[in-house]
């Protein structure tokens, strides 16, 4: 019914909605994934510094204050040597008696607090008496801090006559002066059972920095002995070195070998050390990765879940979409019967399935309307009307079809009225051809009558020869007829006159009729404009303005047959003009005649008498009338077949035109 299915482009497109939508959120979600794992991770890592260094901190406090207790277990224990009573020099006992006594002292201390030595010194630093391997004299600024001091001194210093030991020092008093400085080393042990014993992570470790930077306790204890400092330990970090040696209590993260080290430190009160403990930030990392690799683990299996669930809402959306495209590409094909699936979703995918069925339907009824018009049309009846109400642009179409029918039923209408009247003419000339006929048959009659009476009068004048004055009588009798015939032969001219102006007015009607043919034409192609602009729904109303045109072309050269034949006819009636004035030429050559005769007539009057020449003339008329009559009954018959010929061509215009039912007509 609308034709083949034109193979649309769409049909070739090979990408799938549900694909789109599945792999930009994919994209996007995955994205999204690579975004928050690198922040997570970024922010475990941050998260994780920052929750060891915290934990570091009082750890380090912790440790700091057991170091602390312990050096304050050995300073108890050289307060109470330096308060032993026998070191003291009161009393009657002599100078022997006191070193010997302050000698037992010493040497108890040496053997039940493990020192490496132990000595007296005098205020200037030197050595009184001491146990074996003692330094003959103190160090310069542990002096001067002692004396400063004047009270119990820990050296900063670790480093004790090439051995790891705590120096010691506290005033001997006497009398409540300071007479002598008791000074002990304490073996490291005590130190490094301290320091050893912190252990965080696989690697971690403590040591101790003095305020001047330098390794005082390490488990390494070459470091302290090669006289390290922290600056070196740290790779040269100058602002944690400082914050170690600043008595400050904090945290920290710094390089060391190329290592990420967490470093946590406290000072120890009452001594010139600050406890570090450094933890290799490496050996966290693999709980942090191992936290990191489980939250990435999950957040796949969310990803996998989430791109389940888009690919389920994807096909949910592609499926409908899939079948609306589906029937729009077999819309833009010509098919208009297909139902369109609807979608009970409850959202845009329902309206458009609404929308685009609503749109095939009212396609359809427009389509179904333009059929039956132009069927009607094709099929004569003119007082066709559109019977759906065109909505929108669609409007235009309806102006359009209505206007080609007002426009047909204007030209057929025309084309019905002047058939009528060329009809009407044609009986018209008709009936005075048969008129002109008949007068001819009976001018014909007469002239035989007048025959027969001539003959007998001419047997009863035979025996006159005198008949020249009939003769010439008669003569002036036929040149009378004569003007009487060419005063009729005038008037035959008119008329045929008046039927050449007639068929010039119906070859003007036949060019309106062109000219309205050539509007439908116009009005056909702006039709075929108008379904152009409409696109693809317009494709079914082109063809139809396509048949509107050749219908226009069809009546054009109807048009122009009857202009054809109307010209037909005025070249024959040209043609009975042209007879008549001949006929009018042939009269005039016989009125000459007749005045020839006259004149002879004329001349023999003089010999014969009066019924001769009555008889004469009489004879010459009716010769000239016969003739004439003859002529006469010739056009007559001529005429009469000519507007036989222009009668059956008005018919047949007549015919051809009524085939069409206008709307005035329906009406009526």
């Amino acid at each position: 019914m609308f034709g083949k299915k034109a193979d649309s482009p769409i049909r070739g497109s090979k990408k799938s909605l549900s694909g789109k939508i599945l792999r930009n959120t994919t994209l996007n979600i995955l994205a999204l994934v690579i975004v928050c794992c690198a922040i997570m991770a970024a922010a475990m890592q941050f998260l994780a510094n920052n929750i060891l260094l915290d934990s570091l901190q009082p750890m380090a406090r912790q440790s700091a204050k057991t170091v602390e207790a312990n050096i304050h277990m050995l300073a108890d224990r050289m307060m109470a040597i330096a308060g032993d009573p026998r070191m003291s020099a009161a009393g009657e006992a002599d100078a022997m008696t006191l070193r010997a006594s302050r000698n037992e002292v010493l040497e108890e201390a040496a053997e039940i607090y493990e020192l490496y030595d132990i000595a007296l010194y005098g205020q200037d630093g030197r050595i009184v008496q001491g146990t074996a391997g003692a330094p003959e004299s103190l160090d310069s600024s542990f002096l001067s801090l002692l004396q400063e001091t004047d009270n119990l001194t820990i050296d900063a210093s670790t480093v004790s006559r090439n051995r790891l030991g705590i120096t010691m020092g506290m005033p001997v008093k006497d009398d409540g002066a300071t007479a002598l400085y008791v000074v002990g080393v304490y073996k490291y042990d005590t130190l490094n059972d301290v320091i050893t014993s912190i252990n965080i992570g696989r690697h971690g470790m403590a040591y101790m920095v003095s305020h001047t930077g330098a390794i005082t306790g390490h488990p390494d204890q070459s470091l302290v002995l090669s006289g390290s400092t922290v600056s070196q330990l740290s790779s040269g970090n100058q602002s944690a070195a400082a914050r170690i040696t600043s008595d400050e209590t904090g945290a920290a993260e710094f390089p060391v070998d190329g290592k990420t080290m967490l470093v946590a430190f406290s000072p120890i009160r009452g001594t010139q050390w600050s406890l570090v403990i450094q933890v290799p930030k490496a050996d966290y990392s693999s709980y942090i990765n191992g936290a990191m690799i489980v939250a990435v683990l999950a957040t796949l299996a969310v990803l996998a879940v989430s791109i389940l669930v888009v690919l389920r809402l994807a096909r949910s959306i592609s499926r409908p979409v899939k079948s609306v495209t589906e029937r729009m590409i077999a819309l833009s094909g010509g098919d208009l019967h297909t139902e369109v699936v609807q979608v009970r979703s409850g959202d845009e995918l329902e309206v458009l399935t609404r929308t685009l069925g609503s749109t095939v339907g009212s396609i359809n009824r427009y389509i179904s309307d333009i059929q039956q018009v132009l069927t009607q049309m094709a099929a004569g009846h003119l007082f066709v009307e559109p019977r759906v109400d065109y909505k929108g642009d669609f409007s235009l179409i309806q102006s359009s079809l209505r206007a080609i029918l007002q426009s047909m039923n204007d030209t057929i209408l025309g084309f019905r009225n002047a058939a009528g009247r060329l009809a009407e003419m044609s009986e018209e000339l008709s009936g005075q051809s048969t008129q002109l006929h008949q007068a001819s048959l009976e001018q014909t009659q007469s002239t035989e009558e007048l025959v027969d009476e001539v003959s007998r009068v001419k047997d009863r004048l035979s025996s006159v020869k005198d008949s020249s004055g009939q003769t010439r009588t008669k003569t002036a009798e036929i040149a009378q007829c004569i003007q009487d015939a060419n005063t009729r032969m005038d008037a035959l001219s008119r008329a045929m006159d008046g039927i050449s102006d007639n068929a010039q007015r119906i070859t003007q009607i036949a060019k309106a009729i062109e000219d309205v043919a050539f509007q439908t034409g116009i009005l056909a192609i702006n039709a075929s404009v108008e379904a152009a602009r409409a696109g693809s729904a317009g494709k079914g109303f082109a063809v139809v303005a396509d048949e509107v045109r050749q219908l226009a072309s069809r009546s054009s050269e109807a048009a122009q047959s009857a202009a054809d034949m109307v010209s037909s006819t005025r070249a024959i009636i040209q043609t009975g003009v042209e007879l008549t004035a001949d006929t009018a030429g042939s009269l005039r050559n016989i009125s000459a005649v007749s005045g020839q005769i006259g004149a002879i007539t004329d001349q023999l009057a003089a010999a014969v008498q009066g019924q001769e020449l009555a008889l004469t003339v009489m004879e010459e008329r009716i010769a000239a009338i016969s003739a004439i009559a003859d002529r006469n009954l010739q056009d007559a018959e001529e005429t009469e077949q000519s507007s036989g010929s222009l009668a059956r061509e008005a018919g047949s215009l007549q015919d051809q035109v009524r085939k069409f039912i206008l709307k005035e007509r329906c009406g009526r």
